[in-house]
């Protein structure tokens, strides 16, 4: 149900194929379950950005790591 679910937000969302239920290891698939894995730290800089963005930026804290920041503004700006 998580690669069907997967694909069909990378279609309706995104408008791309995710191919989740082809390659459970897909592109798309790993940034999304990179983006869902939480930490402590992924959790504070979520509420951070926010309730307090200034102080997220101040600390440095990213919700996500920077291939997965530029993978998603690529979707996201193509």
């Amino acid at each position: 149900m998580v690669r069907l679910t997967t694909d069909v937000i990378a279609s309706c969302a995104f408008g791309i194929n995710g191919n989740s239920l082809n390659d459970p290891d897909s592109e798309f698939g790993r940034r999304i379950r990179n983006i869902l894995d939480l930490s402590v730290k992924k959790g504070l800089a979520m509420v951070m950005a926010w309730f307090a963005p200034h102080l997220q930026e101040k600390y440095r804290l990213k919700v996500m790591d920077d291939k997965t920041n530029n993978y998603m503004s690529q979707i996201v700006c193509s």
